[in-house]
């Protein structure tokens, strides 16, 4: 097959034109597309069927200079039956014997199905766009790598970002610094895993506050399961967020109450029961046995029945104030009271439990301290603590009350030289639902309550109170008020 039969069957579409763009020879493939046959076909100047780029394609063909081609340009052509097809056209040197020097071969390749594609493509992104510039939730698109390509408006404006500024990985910059770590986690193991995740975390808003988002990611798959990256929305849920921790927090009161209800009727049911059952024994013995006891058994009995009753009467007294504590009825009332005051009543009042353990109670100091309290709480507070030294300190012991002044508040310490407790007894002190009574030196029964009780009061008025002990050494209770105005 010689040169001419090749160029006129080969299916490319080829022209030869000379500097003017005038038509010297064209291929089958030329003539189909232009819509001419042999007989129409000279005399044609190419530049007739270019409806954009004439201009340049002109220049293109009066450049002088061989090394410039081949050069190419797209243009579009009004080809056969009128139809305009997108093309690129490749020009080269052409030189043949029979033709002028200033001849050019042109081959003509049709990219209307590829611009058709780009601009189909072009328009669903930009359709993707306005909606979801439109949509009411953040949106967000990445690559393969999880780079994020674009964020929409919604997005932009709750962090007053442009879209440029939160691309790649930039946006994660305003994640709560608390959350970073496991959402990343989380992203980059559903990025390499290519599976759909949901994830809670906080996000920087423009005014500053950290809101809580909802982030769901789904994987993106082209037609043949190519993975292209993940397509996914961001959802505020600050105030789901909130409700969530209000209903934690009702529902943490209302468990709370439930056991401050069992524990309350606890004592009624045994802690109060017990000991008024033994003083009604003792009065049953007294009545029916009366004319056949001796003296000293009297005495003793009735002793023993005096003892009983004056621990029931503090315990029902306990019982009274933090079931009030509990309901918000107790009175507050603060002043600036003496605590030297408050603890020579308290000394008189455990006078006999302190002559029958023998135990010494000092708290002298060389000026009266005073605080910013309410007298009954503080009363209540140190009764109790002296008390439950008095309980577990054995016979010939010591109980030291010692006071620091600071800036704004008094810190008193009630230091025994008791029994003392190892860790696992002191976690459990102050919590309602691991009350326990140890008995004490001398047998003193209890039911935690007191402490219980103490920690609230204390609390109540602005202090806080904690506790250090060794065993066989003693414990030391401190805790704090407000210094007097």
């Amino acid at each position: 097959m010689n040169e001419s039969l090749l160029f006129e069957n080969i299916p490319a579409i080829l022209l030869i034109v000379d500097k003017k763009g005038d038509i010297k020879i064209l291929n089958h493939s030329a003539k189909e597309f232009l819509g001419l046959d042999s007989e129409n076909c000279t005399g044609k100047n190419l530049v007739d069927y270019l409806t954009i780029n004439q201009k340049s394609f002109l220049n293109i063909l009066n450049t002088s200079k061989p090394s410039a081609f081949p050069q190419s340009i797209e243009v579009k052509v009004q080809a056969k039956n009128k139809h305009t097809f997108y093309t690129s056209i490749s020009i080269n040197k052409y030189f043949d014997e029979k033709l002028d020097n200033d001849s050019f071969v042109i081959s003509i390749f049709d990219l209307t199905h590829q611009k058709m594609q780009s601009e189909l493509i072009k328009e669903s992104q930009l359709r993707f766009e306005n909606i979801a510039n439109s949509a009411p939730v953040m949106i967000w698109i990445t690559d393969v790598n999880g780079l994020f390509t674009f964020v929409n408006k919604i997005w932009s404006e709750f962090t007053n970002r442009t879209t440029g500024e939160e691309l790649g990985l930039n946006w994660i910059q305003d994640v709560h610094p608390d959350d970073a770590n496991y959402l990343i986690s989380v992203y980059q193991k559903s990025i390499v895993e290519r599976v759909s995740f949901v994830h809670q975390f906080r996000l920087k808003r423009k005014d500053n506050d950290f809101r809580w988002l909802m982030m769901n990611g789904v994987p993106r798959f082209n037609e043949t399961d190519v993975f292209l990256g993940f397509i996914g929305t961001c959802i505020d849920i600050t105030h789901q967020k909130e409700d969530e921790d209000y209903i934690k927090k009702i529902n943490d009161e209302l468990e709370n109450a439930n056991k401050n209800k069992d524990k309350f009727f606890s004592i009624i049911s045994h802690d109060l029961r017990s000991p008024l059952s033994g003083i009604m024994s003792l009065l049953d013995i007294i009545v029916t046995d009366y004319d056949s006891l001796e003296e000293d058994e009297k005495k003793e009995i009735l002793l023993e029945a005096a003892k009983t009753s004056k621990s029931t009467f503090t315990l029902m007294e306990n019982l009274l104030d933090w079931s009030r504590v509990q309901t918000g009825q107790i009175s507050y009332e603060p002043q600036n009271i003496s605590l030297n005051l408050i603890l020579v009543s308290i000394k008189n009042l455990y006078y006999q439990k302190f002559k029958e353990k023998e135990i010494t109670i000092n708290f002298e100091c060389d000026t009266d301290c005073f605080v910013f309290a309410d007298s009954n709480m503080t009363e209540a507070i140190l009764r109790n603590l002296i008390s439950n030294a008095i309980k577990f300190t054995p016979n010939f012991g010591s109980i030291n009350i010692l006071f620091n002044e600071y800036e704004n508040d008094i810190l008193i310490k009630v230091k025994d030289t008791g029994v003392g407790m190892d860790q696992t007894q002191i976690s459990k002190l102050f919590k309602i639902d691991m009350t326990h009574s140890t008995v004490g030196t001398s047998g003193e029964r209890g039911t935690g309550l007191g402490l219980l009780l103490s920690k609230e009061l204390i609390e109540k008025q602005g202090g806080k109170i904690w506790i250090e002990s060794v065993v066989n050494e003693g414990t030391t209770f401190y805790f704090t008020l407000p210094k007097a105005k």
